[in-house]
């Protein structure tokens, strides 16, 4: 499943050629404007896919980090619970959101006030969109969400992803969490792109992505 989305710059269009293979891609744009694009890899938004039993087990020397995380976590609260999204608790979603958006400063960042639009949307119309999330509990708070939605029949693409940053670990549990609740049907997890950010590109290369799918910008030449 793939699409195309043409922007049309003052000097010249691109097309953002986006979860198609890169040659696949290329191939049939060329077929339709044979010699009319060049094509340029955008890193900051390639998507970072992951094996669901990677992340869900984290088995390995590789591992090893995540898993001493995990412990130092569970062992400092004990009483923490995962539970599912559901409408009720949508309100302390969204609390935690502010409070990582103000620690985050995404009024000056256009890319996470875009993110956070679509996020409180998603979160308002979960059910109509079908999709699935879940949350860690530490006492009466929720202190990690996250929740995203199939995208084929054997990839499950996470969409967002928050932790409270005072509670160290939490980001560690709810991706773990999370990947040992999606169904088993799903082989691959879309984690999607790192939008440039240095500590979230750190983050995701720390889980060893299968792989890195690639995301192009198509430009006409000049006539």
């Amino acid at each position: 499943v793939g699409y195309y989305t043409l922007d049309i710059f003052p000097h010249f269009p691109c097309i953002h050629l986006i979860n198609y293979p890169p040659i696949l891609k290329r191939n049939q744009l060329e077929k339709i404007l044979p010699g009319k694009f060049r094509f340029i890899p955008e890193r900051d938004y390639f998507d970072y896919i992951y094996l669901r039993s990677d992340l869900a087990y984290l088995v390995g020397k590789k591992y090893q980090p995540k898993r001493n995380h995990i412990n130092r976590f569970r062992q400092e609260y004990d009483n923490y619970r995962y539970t599912p999204l559901t409408l009720d608790i949508i309100p302390q979603c969204l609390e935690l959101e502010t409070k990582w958006c103000k620690e985050n400063n995404c009024s000056d960042n256009e890319d996470l006030l875009n993110e956070r639009r679509s996020m409180t949307y998603a979160l308002q119309h979960f059910e109509e969109l079908g999709i699935m999330g879940g949350a860690i509990w530490v006492g009466g708070e929720i202190v990690a969400f996250t929740f995203g939605a199939p995208i084929t029949h054997d990839t499950f693409g996470v969409h967002v992803e928050k932790a409270d940053t005072d509670i160290e670990g939490a980001y560690a549990v709810i991706n773990q969490e999370f990947a040992q609740h999606i169904p088993e049907q799903y082989i691959y997890i879309n984690r999607e792109e790192d939008l440039g950010i240095p500590g979230l590109r750190k983050a995701k290369l720390s889980y060893h992505p299968t792989i890195l799918l690639e995301k192009n910008v198509a430009i006409l030449h000049h006539v």
